[in-house]
């Protein structure tokens, strides 16, 4: 990596320049114009204008992460790896965000006061996933996970729908705590090992452990670090806390805790895996790993991955079969995705983290989709129950095509993209020797086809009982319509395959 000056170090963290003056402008905007009117018009005007001042400081980290984009990596401060791998989930996040925002701001059911409060929050939940995605020292991978989840914890206990949500809320802090300290202790193990944070350094530590047949020293920590990110990505058995707190927070916070929370988690996982424990991988090329032959602990640690895999599948997805809210429903089947993208990430090779990893940009469209499919229909009927959306189809006939779109591509049919990344991350684990999970993941596949059909049926094959006045929002409508077709265009997946490889390969090589 080049060695560079000051100013150099800081124009690499522009981006995070720009949401921190993004955030505290928010805090600032609220705090000013709050003493000046407080009727109902003034908050109303107050959440507008933070919404948009928040997209726009996004608008501005979005465009210098594009422009950095083309650099080469770099290593900033001594913590923080600058690399493309980072930089496209530092995008992923940013998008994810503005959409979230924007929902929110569509939101006919959302409570005008305590918006600049969410943007505020969501702005630090960007920050903070920043340097999670980027950090390779386990004392700032800390720091981001917490700074991410302090600002998921606060978003989830602020909008209280009942005493249910607000116990929700509650347990998600206790558990949160509860996993972070956890994978800390994790993390203070294999400092104990091997005497530093740098997770890079860590490598030749592990190889020299497992080599001497000391993989116990290995392998402890590696479970209760897996703790910490298991709880982020909901994967089982750390999914609890997931149904209730996607039912209990607004549509918009949902979406981002299912979407751009899991997101950012699996970047910093992988980044973790691919830097501590490359030397125990075996790869095509024998001049990348240092032991490059199958171990006892590598296969252990590939099996255990594969088993939490298809038990996510299976939990998730029969449970819900037996969902009635929408929100819950979608719950349990981003659980189930969490099982589909751990099957990519337990091949333990370069193909199966890009197979991974392009999944995630995949479930990025369809899953943004089915949230704003909820909120939509939320907004036309103020219910979150499957049974509202009856005739809900031919009354919003491009909202609910919309829909299907989305159904199916979460389903993984063709010719959806969700059809073309499954078969991608079936296919790398059928040729990483995981033969069995492959074909578990396509009845997994099929078991999920009946909840979707659910909704589907209640959109076009049920009359509803009684006749709703249509509210247009054409915006919302539009936002939809394009998480479609793009749910449907990725079908041809080589330019986001592509991205994947690019960002996989600054992390191996």
């Amino acid at each position: 990596m080049p060695e560079l000056t000051y100013f150099e170090h800081l124009s690499y963290i522009l981006p995070e320049v720009a949401v921190t003056l993004g955030l505290c402008l928010v805090l600032c905007w609220e705090m000013f114009s709050r003493r000046q009117d407080r009727t109902a018009e003034a908050r109303r005007a107050r959440g507008m204008e933070t919404g948009i001042l928040s997209l726009g400081f996004l608008a501005i980290a979005g465009v210098l992460l594009l422009i950095r984009f083309s650099w080469n990596p770099a290593t900033v401060f001594g913590m923080v790896e600058v690399d493309r791998f980072g930089t496209m989930f530092k995008l992923f996040i940013t998008s994810a965000v503005a959409v979230v925002i924007g929902f929110d701001l569509m939101d006919r059911r959302a409570q005008d006061d305590g918006r600049s409060e969410t943007y505020f929050l969501l702005l630090t939940a960007v920050l903070g996933s920043y340097f999670l995605v980027s950090s390779y020292n386990f004392l700032l991978i800390y720091l981001g996970l917490e700074t991410l989840g302090l600002a998921s914890y606060a978003l989830s206990g602020m909008h209280k729908r009942g005493r249910a949500s607000a116990e929700a809320a509650l347990k998600y802090v206790v558990y949160g705590a509860l996993a972070s300290g956890i994978m800390l202790f994790g993390a203070s193990l294999l400092y104990g090992l091997s005497g530093t944070l740098q997770v890079d350094e860590m490598a030749g530590h592990i190889v020299t452990a497992v080599r001497e047949g000391r993989s116990v020293q290995v392998a402890l920590p590696t479970l209760l670090i897996l703790v910490g990110f298991g709880f982020k990505l909901s994967f089982f058995p750390f999914h609890w806390w997931a149904p209730d707190v996607y039912e209990g927070v607004p549509t918009p916070i949902a979406t981002f805790l299912a979407v751009g929370s899991k997101g950012v988690a699996l970047a910093a996982f992988l980044r973790v895996l691919a830097m501590a424990f490359a030397g125990i991988m075996v790869f095509d090329d024998p001049s990348v790993g240092i032991l490059n032959e199958p171990t006892p602990f590598l296969a252990n640690l590939g099996g255990t991955l594969a088993i939490i895999s298809a038990a996510t599948m299976l939990v998730g997805n029969l449970a819900a079969l037996r969902q009635t809210n929408l929100k819950r429903l979608l719950a349990y089947s981003s659980i189930a995705h969490a099982g589909y993208i751990m099957m990519g990430v337990a091949v333990l090779k370069p193909s199966g983290f890009e197979a991974a990893t392009l999944y995630t940009f995949i479930y990025y469209f369809m899953n943004l989709g089915a949230f704003g499919m909820v909120l939509y229909f939320a907004n036309q009927t103020g219910s979150e129950d499957i049974g509202s959306l009856k005739g809900m189809g031919y009354s919003h006939p491009w909202a609910g095509v919309a829909t299907i779109v989305f159904l199916a591509s979460l389903t993984g049919l063709p010719p959806t993209a969700g059809f073309a990344g499954k078969w991608i991350l079936m296919m790398e684990a059928w040729d990483g020797g995981l033969g069995w999970l492959a074909l578990w993941t396509g009845l997994m596949s099929v078991v999920s086809l009946f909840f979707y059909f659910r909704i589907a049926k209640m959109l076009f094959l049920r009359q509803a009982d009684q006749e709703i006045a249509v509210v247009r929002t054409p915006i919302l409508s539009g936002m939809l319509v394009v998480l479609a077709v793009f749910s449907v265009v990725f079908l041809y997946f080589d330019p986001l395959l592509d991205l994947a490889k690019t960002g996989i390969n600054d992390l191996f090589y």
